[in-house]
């Protein structure tokens, strides 16, 4: 819609009596106009306002209030010419009576509550007219605008003749009839409490709701209908409201049905002023009980979880894709000796051996490749105090959509049952060992004597040649041999070596004392 009004058409086209100065100014005024209106209908959403309200009036303001745009409904129901309305406040419309009316619904609208409403309008002639108003926000040019449909209310005419104040009454009275509607009819339930907190008005849905009459709540207090719990935050957010503090909005609350049945609802709330004087309260409350039942299980779903997590006999961790540390519990810190933070949002393999991170990279390349990968493995952990320990692991991937997110293991510590497989395998060596060097060897003989003798005290070379009355020589040629094989230690000390049965071949060679006695 080109909204460059005929009369601009003519003095830019036509009427050359007209000094240049003002044809410039009409120029440059109607070329203002076009741009406004391209940018308008650039603009989808109002294109379709333009579309559908085209018997309406439409007003376009910035963020400030200023008229950007108006349409010709718009300038023939207020009856203001266009070059006294663009770039002027909204306010300038409005007579003395109705400011104060326009203000607060001004205010209403910008914190979001799109609520229609009646209200008079006062002509440049000075003529009193009476329209209804809608509003709605949205973006041209990136910038942030209002839009405000405007129409003449039905039977405006029969408001001529009365009396300025009577007029308002007959217009506030169709106001208030709309409201009424709004409020009976809403989807949500609505209440009006005052000061105090007794409810003076509740709608249908908030009847339905609570499973009452008006006569069975008008009047009560609002205490009567929200369990204990909720009753004490709700007094708690009624005075900081009182003294200006910020508040939870919306807020959840509790409230008992006639029946006894509790409902969870989602609120919203207003504080109704008269100047400074705070009257009431507005509020709008949504049943979310389903909502915050299925919220309410999860919750103690996940505290059940947490419980498991952290006091499991187990080590159980959780990791992203790429090995990182997301959570670990308790059993888990202590068996790497560290804390929670120390260990969070590292890689496992900062805490495994050269050998055991090379198993764990293999396991996620077979993993990323579709092959099949064992759920369980040994690892063996360095902790943060050096230590060594062995961990059996098990993990399965968490999915959402086909896709890993994160991998859940749990770690149960093998260290002993490694160490004492460990000691059974040198332990089962060195038995073989012993039974070869002497039963299954020339010497024997010779070395079960030695051995003999060491398992009473150490010597030196020259005591067991002694002792034993065997050629020195002999004698070192078959300590070097046990030397040799672990089964007897030396020590270089002194004026000369003694020579000591091994430690661990100390429990071996007890089994084999009644061979060697």
């Amino acid at each position: 819609m080109n909204i460059m009004r005929d009369d601009n058409k003519k003095a830019i086209g036509l009427n050359i009596t007209k000094p240049i100065h003002t044809i410039a100014e009409e120029t440059k005024h109607g070329v203002q106009l076009k741009e406004a209106d391209e940018k308008l209908n650039n603009s989808e959403k109002y294109s379709g306002i333009k579309i559908e309200s085209s018997f309406n009036g439409i007003a376009i303001t910035d963020k400030q209030g200023n008229f950007e745009y108006v349409n010709d409904f718009f300038l023939k129901i207020i009856d203001w010419p266009e070059k006294e309305i663009i770039g002027q406040s909204f306010m300038k419309i409005f007579p003395e009576a109705a400011q104060e009316f326009i203000q607060e619904c001004w205010k209403e609208f910008q914190k979001g509550i799109e609520i229609p409403y009646l209200t008079m309008i006062r002509s440049k002639s000075g003529e009193i007219r009476y329209i209804h108003v809608s509003h709605s926000k949205a973006e041209i040019g990136g910038k942030k605008h209002y839009v405000s449909i405007i129409k003449d209310i039905p039977g405006k005419k029969k408001l001529e003749g009365f009396p300025e104040n009577k007029k308002l009454e007959l217009a506030l009275k169709e106001s208030e009839d709309m409201y009424r509607d709004i409020f009976e009819n809403a989807i949500d339930a609505m209440y009006i409490n005052d000061i105090d907190g007794y409810i003076l008005n509740v709608n249908k849905a908030g009847l339905r709701g609570l499973g009452c009459s008006a006569e069975d709540i008008i009047g009560t207090h609002a205490s009567r209908w929200f369990t204990p719990e909720s009753t004490r935050l709700t007094m708690g957010t009624v005075r900081k409201k009182i003294l200006g503090k910020l508040i939870e909005d919306p807020m959840i609350r509790q409230v008992i049905t006639k029946g006894g049945e509790k409902r969870w609802v989602e609120i919203r709330s207003r504080v109704i002023k008269k100047g400074d004087s705070i009257l009431g309260y507005h509020g709008i409350a949504r049943d979310v009980t389903e909502k915050t039942e299925l919220e309410q299980k999860l919750k103690e779903s996940e505290a059940k979880y947490r419980e498991l997590f952290e006091n499991a006999q187990d080590a159980m961790y959780v990791l992203d894709t790429r090995g990182n540390f997301l959570k670990l519990n308790q059993v888990g810190l202590r068996i790497l000796g560290c804390t929670k933070d120390e260990v969070i949002g590292t890689n496992i393999s900062k805490w495994l051996t050269q050998e055991s991170s090379k198993l764990v990279k293999e396991r996620r390349e077979k993993w990323k490749s579709g092959e099949t990968v064992d759920k369980m493995d040994i690892l063996e952990l360095v902790g943060k105090n050096g230590e060594h320990r062995w961990i059996e692991i098990k993990t399965r991937h968490i999915k959402d959509g086909g896709r890993t997110i994160e991998i859940h293991g749990i770690a149960r510590d093998v260290t002993e049952n490694i160490i004492l497989k460990h000691e059974l395998k040198n332990s089962n060596r060195q038995r073989k060992l012993l039974c070869y060097l002497i039963k299954g060897t020339r010497g024997g003989k010779t070395r079960t004597l030695i051995l003999r003798h060491l398992t009473d005290r150490s010597y030196n070379a020259h005591q067991l040649a002694k002792a034993l009355n065997i050629d020195y020589k002999t004698v070192r040629h078959h300590l070097e041999v046990l030397v040799k094989n672990g089964i007897v230690t030396k020590d270089n000390g002194g004026y000369s070596t003694l020579y000591f049965i091994s430690k661990n071949i100390q429990s071996d060679l007890n089994e084999f004392n009644s061979e060697l006695l």
